[in-house]
C-alpha cells in the first residue's frame, strides 16, 4: 500500500483465495492486513506485478473489490 505520492505505506500478504465466476467474468475473493499510518486521504493497492490501484480512504473503509479484466489486469469494481 502506498500514498497518492508513491510512498510505501505498509506490506501486507495475500491470503489464499477462492474463485469464481464463468468466462466473461472471474472474481477471486481473498483476504489482506495492511497497517499504515492514518493520514493520507489516497492511497495505491498494489498486489503482485499488477498496476497500482488508487483507492480513497473512504474506499477502503467500505470495502476493496476488483475483477480480472479481459486484458489480464485487475479493476476496481
Amino acid at each position: 500500500m502506498t500514498d497518492g505520492n508513491g510512498t510505501v505505506l505498509g506490506t501486507g500478504k495475500v491470503e489464499g483465495g477462492r474463485a469464481r465466476g464463468r468466462s466473461q467474468l472471474k472474481l477471486c475473493k481473498v483476504s489482506f492486513t495492511v497497517r499504515v499510518p492514518g493520514g493520507p486521504e489516497n492511497y495505491q493497492l498494489i498486489i503482485g506485478a499488477f498496476e497500482p490501484m488508487p483507492y480513497s480512504r473512504e474506499d477502503i473503509r467500505r470495502g476493496l473489490a476488483f475483477y480480472e479484466t479481459e486484458q489480464g489486469g485487475l479493476a476496481p469494481l
